[in-house]
């Protein structure tokens, strides 16, 4: 008995230690239920936190244990510290197989789910053993470790099954086996393996990149569940969930990070060669880049212009010509009139209703409304198509290699979103035009030395973007000041101009629409988040709310509308029916509400605020809003606003607008939420390369990915425009800060 005891001495203490560890799981379980029964409200938190914590608690006293007692060396030393990670990675995967293989089993045998675990689990409890005895805490295990190669094709595989499982609500996993799926994922493990040993420990001091891989890889669990079935179930919902999902992040991780690298040092070290080959194409452009660039998307875009001559009209614009010839629109409801005599309201910017009303009351003045829409079409194409030309024009005086600006140039002309939104009447076109404008005079001023003109013309930029959209000054007030920080010889001038622009919008808002009896926005444009929550509340505990709470809504939104208006991906449903004569008092006895119902339920809130933004972070959605439908709304108020062309003539263009985005790396550049990620990946990059004082240069974009989420709508195209549009100017200009260059002047 004692040879046998000494034989397996190792294996019996493991199995003491591992029921030991079961036990104390179980029991911190309990307690934790027992101490944060009055924290938590609901039982399925409860029931989460409790398990979490036990869990988290146990495993670590059995890692303790495991590497002090059962696995020492033969020497009697403890284990390595560093084990900590390999041994949760094991566990991680344990939870993984297990969950896969009972899944898996039980769909095909008729057998209960329980009976099948027990088997499976002795199975893994013996592979756990050796793999912590002769892997994990084995101080010899070097030569255990396979080599790069080994490593890239098993980091190969696991990615691409992590990407191929798919969840569902009535089955632990399921394997997508579509063909073009199939396809992609095999080229993926092929890019892995390929680029594995070259690229994966290249900048592995830069813990920076490392981190926003993490960042990447929780955006795409998260994004998928969400995009699922609008809550995290597929990430916490049970055991299995979580094991796939801990899966999915560590493969995703080690492809992002990997990902990352790779593009890092492709900027850093791929020079771009000029064109040498004369044409005359080409010097026409050095000659005139202005005009000739200008010349060049104008011809590109004269087929739309004929295809949806006058004008593509939307619902906001449409109101905006109500209010201008003085028709009832849903903006009269939603602000109270200083002087009903006055018909406009702030509620879209003052200075484009002013126009596009202006143009269009022109055209009924002479009878022709759709000359009236096609006069602003012009106007707004002139600045539009300007600018689109003068930054090809500045990025070519900065000395940016013609290759890269014919690129732009292409991109400009013939990526759909460019000319649709030319013909849009939506106020987004000239307010995305001057933001372009904006991100330019903002690298100027970071690269070049300025003059007093320069100042006044940065200073112009910054009002027409705050004139142009009613929050455009966020993005001047949230990048601007960071300036302060690393131009330190131009701090007194953009101090001074952060300081008159600001004081022109409060001055704009609060003295010169007041003095002209034109009605500002309405508070609920600011209230979409909580209102969401609290509908989102109303629709899946209404229980939650006492007769008093309810009051306290109804004074705001109509409490009993709440629930069915909720969409999880819009709020103007619920928002629209906010009272316009709530008082601030209203509004205080309102939030004490809602900040109970986060109490209660705080999963509720951030599953409605997820679900109403997470399109904005996660590539992998599918929405595209694109302006090209006939509104009957002016037609509906008696003005003959028409198409002149038929269907069948603007069909091609829709077609190929539509379809864009699902083209593949062409249409990334239309994807909201991959777009979010390049701006992310060049703020960590600039950080990498310490060119610390270019960081304001990309503030911009970032800060209006932060008011998308303050938004009423999940993934609206339109909301993204803005720092879409100045995509191709900022890769093209921040290619030469990577290219171990500091500046380009």
């Amino acid at each position: 008995m004692k040879k046998i005891i000494s034989k397996y001495k190792v294996f019996i203490k493991y199995m003491i230690f591992a029921g030991i560890s079961f036990l104390l799981d179980l029991t911190l379980f309990h307690v934790f239920k027992f101490l944060l029964k009055d924290v938590f409200l609901t039982v399925g938190t409860l029931t989460l936190v409790s398990t979490y914590v036990a869990r988290a608690l146990s495993s670590l006293f059995n890692y303790i244990v495991n590497r002090n007692s059962v696995f020492k060396r033969d020497d009697g030393t403890k284990a390595s510290k560093k084990t900590i990670f390999e041994y949760y990675a094991l566990v991680v995967i344990q939870a993984t197989i297990s969950g896969l293989v009972v899944g898996t089993l039980t769909k095909y045998i008729n057998i209960d789910s329980t009976l099948i675990k027990v088997p499976v689990e002795c199975v893994i409890f013996l592979v756990n053993f050796f793999v912590q005895r002769y892997y994990i805490f084995n101080e010899n295990r070097k030569k255990l470790i396979p080599n790069e190669n080994i490593r890239a094709v098993l980091f190969g595989i696991a990615t691409a099954f992590s990407m191929l499982v798919v969840l569902d609500r009535k089955r632990i996993v399921l394997v997508n086996a579509k063909y073009n799926n199939s396809i992609a994922l095999l080229f993926l493990s092929i890019f892995l393996i390929k680029f594995y040993k070259k690229y994966n420990n290249k900048y592995k001091k830069n813990t920076i990149f490392t981190i926003l891989a993490m960042i990447f890889s929780i955006l795409m669990v998260f994004g998928y569940s969400y995009r699922q079935v609008g809550s995290a179930y597929f990430v916490f919902g049970n055991i299995g969930f979580m094991a796939i999902s801990v899966l999915k992040f560590i493969c995703y991780t080690v492809l992002f990070k990997l990902s990352i690298n790779i593009v890092y040092d492709k900027i850093c070290n791929y020079e771009v060669k000029e064109i040498v080959k004369k044409s005359k194409l080409v010097d026409l452009f050095n000659k005139h880049p202005f005009i000739f660039s200008f010349v060049t998307i104008l011809i590109c875009f004269l087929p739309y212009y004929i295809a949806f001559y006058p004008a593509i009209m939307g619902f906001d614009p449409a109101n905006q010509i109500k209010e201008i010839m003085g028709i009832h629109n849903r903006y009269w409801d939603s602000v109270i009139m200083i002087n009903p005599n006055v018909t406009i309201t702030n509620f879209n910017p003052v200075l484009h209703t002013l126009l596009l009303g202006g143009c269009f009351k022109l055209g009924y003045s002479i009878g022709n409304v759709n000359f009236g829409l096609f006069l602003y079409v012009v106007i707004q194409s002139i600045i539009y198509l300007s600018v689109l030309a003068y930054s090809i024009s500045y990025m070519k005086k900065q000395g940016v290699s013609n290759k890269l600006l014919f690129i732009v140039l292409a991109m400009y002309s013939l990526i759909p979103v460019f000319p649709f939104y030319a013909l849009s009447t939506n106020k987004d076109t000239i307010f995305c035009s001057f933001v372009l404008l904006y991100c330019i005079k903002l690298y100027d001023l970071i690269a070049n030395k300025q003059s007093i003109k320069n100042y006044v013309i940065f200073f112009f930029v910054m009002v027409m973007v705050c004139l142009t959209r009613n929050n455009g000054i966020y993005t001047i007030v949230l990048s601007l000041p960071f300036a302060l920080i690393w131009l330190k010889g131009k701090r007194k001038a953009i101090l001074a101009s952060l300081l008159l622009v600001t004081s022109f919008y409060v001055c704009y808002n609060k003295v010169i629409l007041p003095a002209c009896k034109i009605s500002n926005t309405s508070t609920r444009e600011m209230l979409s988040l909580p209102f969401q929550q609290t509908a989102r509340l109303a629709k899946y505990h209404p229980e939650s709310f006492s007769e008093e709470d309810k009051e306290i809504i109804n004074n705001i939104l109509p409490f009993d509308t709440l629930a069915s208006k909720y969409n999880s991906q819009l709020s103007d449903p619920v928002k629209n029916q906010y009272d316009i004569y709530t008082t601030k008092e209203d509004l205080y006895k309102y939030f004490g509400v809602w900040a109970k119902g986060l109490t209660k339920h705080p999963d509720v809130y951030i599953d409605s605020t997820v679900s109403n933004v997470y399109g904005y972070f996660y590539p992998n959605t599918d929405s595209w809003y694109l302006y090209y439908k006939y509104n009957v709304k002016l037609k509906e108020a008696g003005f003959d606003y028409h198409y002149v062309t038929p269907k069948v003539v603007r069909g091609p263009f829709v077609a190929y607008g539509v379809a864009y985005p699902y083209i593949p790396i062409f249409g990334l550049f239309v994807n909201i939420g991959f777009v979010g990620w390049i701006y992310f990946f060049l703020f960590a990059a600039l950080l990498v390369k310490k060119a610390y004082k270019y960081i304001p240069f990309v503030l911009p974009a970032i800060t209006f990915i932060l008011v998308c989420v303050a938004g009423p709508a999940n993934t609206y195209f339109r909301y993204a425009l803005p720092y879409i549009m100045p995509l191709p100017m900022t890769l093209c200009l921040l290619y030469y800060v990577f290219h171990k260059k500091e500046s380009i002047n």
